[in-house]
């Protein structure tokens, strides 16, 4: 086909452009043709209550921003690449649409605002919604618990900060979560799964959502909302500089007392927010930026940074990648811009009931998530530390006494502690997941030293740190740093710089550190300078979302995804089987007894696993998991355990993701005893010398659970 199009050709595609949209707003989709025209545009923005026009709002055609008139009035240049012309709602109103689509020929693009009391409170909250990645069949159960938080928690609105996914899931969620059935207005963020094969990959988005930017206003906050880079999946119509050409103008065009809270899919690219774009300097910090609030990892994290807030939401409905708990965030900003945070774990989200067979039960400041139980080697104490998801967060390392449960002392933590804690010559270490390595005195809490590890690329860590000798192994898989143990001075530093945080733990074989790099590979270093000895990125192993066992000097048991691999340990050469329906991504690390090895799974509980015949013996299915942790599993197949089972004579003991604490026999993983803890439990269990158990459980509780009867 030539490059020029006849004038008859021109009519037909119109006429056929025509009754597509015609047809397609007919069946009440919101998808419609998109064209770009540069301009100009003209319209008005009136009060839908009174019919009086609005002077001083802000309007766009997606790079250059006007204000109206006295008589409510704008007139925009337009651009070449001017597929909208967007209001930025003020406080105190809402608009049936926010966006209008450009088309040839439409003489006037005008917008009604209708007062909204929720929309104009200085101090109000939102719900932020992150990687709900639905298909064709919808969003699933969880959108249950958005409803219960709208109206408990009233909220100004609803933001998905993207990753919708694909194209079956861009044409479904709207239906789903939309302004008229969640009582709130919702506004979408692109995410890097949300630009599909396309003329340019938002344009699917585009046709049922709208902009990928755009801004809008609720008390003294500036929302705006930008896109995921420069496209993600595929390739985006608009060049990296556009959004922040808009974005000077949008900010040019605020008011500068308004604080700036930023909605994207992921990190700002620029660690000081500032942006260089065609020979200009854009300071988002200069325009008051309080907070930039993003999903994309399905982590459960908050940090600050140059003194901007930084939120990171998990998914709603499953694990997330580095088994985050399941849930959604309620945000509050005052008019200053002061921000707290409460997370809403699906579907825990109610009181937990207290512990069955209960000796003593303590709550402590947090919860406890992935963090095994450690008792002193007389095993008159014990040892945990907590996680806090929120601002403000409340967080530490614990000492209890084993008998009374009270706490002897307490040292906050600067961040979440989301993994083991480690005991050895009267020393406690942990590490948070910005970094910071605590070595504190076990009899009082006391400082002996702290340091930062070097976490580079990694967003925080979750990883589980190890003490061998004289060293203290801490950082993430990507950046891993070796702590003398005694003075806390760095040994040597490895800079993988790459792959994903992960719930594993790094452990210790023979002369080797082995490292579990998430959606990547497991890793030997050379424990003593760091040097990489071998790395295997098999496809079954490079999920490392499980803690290695090593069998012998020669071999390590790895399992995770659908497989159970024997690694030799000289070369990180495997041998693996494959079992299906089976997902063996637990935090927890197999338990080895003679041939046997019991291993803590996703999806199946407890499985005892022959090392030499590499079949499984039995299996032990706990109930469904009171809240979603190991990666990408839900209500559908979470029969997760994420502790290291126990072992005791001729059992088994450990606690579920299903708020019960299991004995069991290893002989053929029949249940001996079960009483209810209440709350999930995502850790490794203290058994005591009388039998009791001692564990910490999602609620923040560490309990004392009697020993069964006989």
């Amino acid at each position: 086909m030539s490059k020029k199009m006849s004038k008859k050709a021109k009519i037909a595609v119109g006429i056929v452009c025509g009754v597509l949209a015609a047809a397609v707003v007919a069946a009440g989709i919101t998808v419609g043709v998109l064209f770009s025209s540069k301009g100009p545009f003209t319209g008005t923005v009136i009060d839908a209550s009174t019919n009086a026009p609005m002077a001083g709002v802000s309007v766009s055609d997606g790079r250059n921003v006007v204000k109206t008139d006295d008589n409510g009035r704008f007139t925009l240049e337009g651009y070449h690449k001017s597929r909208f012309v967007t209001v930025t709602t003020p406080s105190g109103y809402v608009a049936d649409s926010y966006y209008q689509r450009v088309e040839k020929n439409k003489e006037s693009y005008d917008f009604k605002l209708t007062p909204n009391a929720g929309m104009g409170q200085e101090k109000h909250s939102f719900i932020q919604v992150a990687d709900s990645e639905i298909g064709e069949d919808g969003v699933g159960p969880w959108i249950d618990s958005i409803h219960t938080m709208v109206e408990e928690q009233h909220p100004a609105f609803i933001i998905h900060t993207g990753d919708i996914c694909y194209e079956a899931g861009l044409k479904r969620h709207i239906h789903d979560m939309n302004s008229e059935n969640m009582g709130v207005p919702v506004y979408y963020t692109i995410g890097n799964h949300d630009y599909v094969d396309g003329k340019y990959g938002e344009e699917l988005f585009e046709s049922i959502y709208g902009p990928v930017w755009y801004s809008f206003e609720v008390g003294n906050i500036h929302y705006v909302v930008t896109p995921f880079q420069n496209g993600g999946d595929y390739k985006s119509g608009y060049n990296e500089n556009d959004r922040w050409r808009w974005l000077a103008n949008d900010l040019a065009n605020t008011d500068p007392d308004m604080k700036i809270v930023m909605f994207n899919h992921t990190i700002s690219p620029e660690e000081n927010y500032v942006f260089q774009f065609d020979k200009q300097t854009l300071d988002l910090k200069a325009h008051n930026l309080v907070a930039w609030i993003f999903g994309h990892y399905h982590y459960n994290y908050i940090y600050e940074q140059n003194g901007v807030v930084n939120i990171c939401t998990s998914q709603p409905g499953g694990g997330g990648i580095d088994s985050s708990v399941s849930g959604s965030r309620l945000i509050t900003l005052d008019g200053n811009g002061s921000i707290t945070t409460q997370m809403f774990y699906y579907d825990f989200t109610g009181e937990p009931s207290a512990p069955e067979n209960a000796v003593w039960s303590t709550q402590l400041d947090g919860r406890v998530l992935f963090t095994d139980m450690v008792a002193s080697p007389d095993g008159s104490r014990v040892y945990t530390a907590t996680v806090g998801d929120d601002v403000p967060g409340s967080c530490g390392i614990y000492c209890l006494d084993a008998q009374t449960g009270e706490i002897l002392w307490n040292v906050p933590a600067k961040n979440s502690i989301k993994n083991n804690i480690v005991y050895q010559n009267g020393k406690i270490y942990a590490q948070d997941v910005d970094g910071r390595v605590y070595c504190l005195n076990a009899d009082d809490g006391s400082e002996i030293w702290t340091a930062q590890a070097k976490l580079e690329r990694s967003l925080g860590t979750s990883s589980g740190i190890c003490v061998d000798g004289t060293a203290v192994y801490t950082g993430s898989a990507s950046d891993v740093t070796a702590f003398n143990a005694e003075t806390g001075e760095e040994m040597w530093g490895y800079h993988r710089n790459r792959g994903e945080n992960s719930p594993a733990e790094f452990v210790v074989a023979g002369d080797k550190l082995i490292i579990s790099s998430h959606w990547d590979a497991i890793i030997a270093l050379n424990k003593n300078t760091g040097e990489q000895i071998w790395e295997n990125m098999d496809n079954d192993i490079r999920f490392r979302s499980s803690t290695p066992v090593a069998i012998n000097d020669s071999r390590l048991l790895v399992a995770d995804d659908d497989a159970v691999a024997i690694v030799n340990l000289e070369n990180g050469e495997i041998t693996k089987t494959n079992f299906e329906e089976y997902n063996f991504g637990s935090s927890g690390q197999p338990v080895l007894d003679g041939s046997i090895a019991y291993l803590p799974t996703a999806t199946k509980g407890i499985v005892a696993f022959n090392l030499d015949t590499q079949q499984i013996v039995w299996e032990m299915q706990p109930g469904t998991a009171l809240a979603f942790t190991a990666c990408y599993t839900n209500a559908k197949n979470a029969l997760t355990v994420e502790g290291t089972p126990v072992l005791a004579g001729d059992q088994l003991i450990f606690a579920a993701s299903d708020g019960y604490l299991y004995h069991v026999s290893k002989a053929d993983g029949s249940v001996i005893s079960k009483s209810s803890v209440g709350s999930p439990v995502f850790g490794k269990v203290v058994l005591c010398e009388d039998g009791s158990v001692i564990l910490g459980d999602f609620s923040g509780r560490v309990t004392r659970c009697a020993a069964p009867q006989e």
